[in-house]
């Protein structure tokens, strides 16, 4: 019985259609198309990124959807890869889902809403806090001392440091960019739930981690950009093999990250 890579080169062949042309409908590049051909599933960047672009190829050329991604997890299993598991995006969201971008501007726009709400039900609750506020800008206004001299900023306490970052004492804030082209990425920060998702070309996803960072696997590693509280990272440099395309189980920790910031 022909393989599953064989099947779907014929079916594209038949349909006359060019690994070029699917690249550029898919956003897959030629090189992981050619290994779905040849079966090479080690090649291309592991877990539900497989499933997707096998059943990206075979949708693009006709193929059953469902048989191919059943055919691609038996082939992979035969070649001794691991079954897979405990992912928390099936296929279909993970497709269906380009980018999470949407959804943290939505719950931004909700914290907002909620925080004028409750500072508005703060104020009405305590109506004397305005008014004295009020009073107090009238007499500095009247006084004459005031009028006479320029307002000038009282000078920080020489007993207080500014403070550096927004971000709370000891806490990362990571900055993930993808500026030349797309990047796959399951990222995971402290004991919360790892994300997977596609880091579109241009596109910055923004993090908050307190001990730690884990990027479970990475596609195409070299055109990712990290900046850990707005400093840019030599991220390269925590790789085992500065020339992959693919990495897996990367950790950036708050005592570490600092001696690879450029």
């Amino acid at each position: 019985m022909a393989t599953l890579g064989q099947q779907l080169k014929q079916s594209r062949e038949e349909k006359n259609i060019s690994l070029q042309e699917i690249a550029e409908s898919t956003h897959i590049s030629v090189r992981f198309l050619q290994a779905i051909e040849n079966d090479a599933y080690d090649v291309l960047p592991g877990g539900v990124f497989n499933r997707a672009f096998v059943r990206k190829f075979a949708r693009q050329v006709g193929y059953d959807e469902e048989q191919a991604v059943n055919l691609y997890q038996e082939q992979w299993q035969e070649q001794g890869g691991d079954p897979e598991r405990g992912y928390q995006l099936g296929v279909e969201e993970f497709e269906s889902r380009q980018t999470t971008s949407n959804g943290l501007l939505l719950s931004f726009v909700a914290l907002i809403v909620i925080g004028a709400l409750a500072y508005a039900a703060w104020l009405y609750l305590n109506p004397a806090v305005p008014d004295s506020g009020r009073g107090a800008v009238a007499r500095l206004s009247a006084s004459p001392s005031v009028t006479r001299t320029p307002a000038v900023a009282a000078p920080p306490s020489p007993d207080v440091a500014p403070t550096p970052s927004p971000t709370p004492s000891g806490e990362m804030r990571v900055q993930l960019t993808a500026p030349i082209e797309d990047v796959w990425i399951k990222v995971k920060t402290d004991n919360k739930e790892a994300e997977q998702m596609t880091l579109q070309r241009g596109e910055t996803r923004e993090f908050n981690a307190s001990e730690k960072i884990v990027f479970l696997s990475i596609g195409r590693v070299q055109s990712l950009r990290v900046a850990i509280n707005g400093r840019n990272m030599d991220f390269v440099k925590l790789l085992p093999n500065p020339k992959v395309t693919v990495a897996n189980n990367v950790v950036i920790t708050k005592d570490n990250y600092q001696q690879y910031i450029n």
